[in-house]
């Protein structure tokens, strides 16, 4: 059984200009996950795809491949599924395929190692991190986990699972099948608000090294 991980970090971004080279509490941000990915040593191989020469030496400096992005899949309308594709394509001889992101610092090594467990157990075809929130939810004009009429305590409400975008998981056999980062029976864990962190804003970066500083009392 060989399990592999992949991580994009692109140097470009739109709506944070440089957004993985940034400093997040006197670290570059792209540095988070690769430093937690080997704290878990939970993977066979692990590849950094970037366009980014500073991000290519650092990662060959501690051991991870490199794959040079590809300009199609440095633009905007390129996404995770076409990413995990691609390197499926590329390297098909493994049975497991992870990617995680540099987005996602906080995410734990604990949490990867217990990820990569479950879905190599065979009980499950992919698995991703996610939240379980318990709040009041509307898709545009529609209450979708409540009925405004029949207000419910906020803690006997349906939980709404909302995914952290900071790890995916999948078996060849169920990439093959779907085409697509989750399969037809994922495994879905659930983690803290921390580890959820996410950075797509310049207000997420601003939360992100406040959350940081109150965790690690920095």
């Amino acid at each position: 059984m060989k399990t592999v991980c992949f991580i994009p970090i692109k140097a470009n971004s739109e709506r944070v200009p440089g957004k993985n080279l940034r400093l997040l509490n006197n670290k570059k941000l792209y540095m988070y996950i690769c430093e937690h990915i080997m704290q878990a040593d939970s993977f066979d191989e692990v590849y950094v795809d970037t366009n980014s020469e500073e991000i290519t030496e650092y990662a060959k400096s501690i051991g991870f491949k490199t794959i040079v992005r590809e300009a199609k899949l440095a633009e905007n309308t390129a996404n995770g599924n076409d990413l995990l594709v691609h390197h499926y394509e590329m390297f098909s001889d493994y049975d497991y395929y992870f990617q995680l992101f540099a987005t996602a610092p906080y995410l734990q090594p604990d949490t990867i190692r217990k990820c990569v467990k479950e879905l190599t157990s065979g009980d499950y075809d992919s698995c991703f991190t996610a939240t379980e929130n318990h709040g009041f939810y509307w898709l545009n004009d529609n209450p979708i986990n409540y009925r405004p009429c029949i207000l419910p305590r906020s803690q006997d409400m349906l939980p709404v699972i909302e995914e952290t975008t900071g790890l995916y998981g999948i078996s060849a056999q169920a990439l093959e099948k779907y085409r697509c980062r989750i399969g037809g029976k994922p495994y879905i864990h659930i983690v803290s608000k921390f580890e959820a962190v996410d950075i797509n804003t310049e207000e997420d970066l601003k939360i992100a090294e406040y959350v940081g500083k109150m965790y690690w009392k920095i």
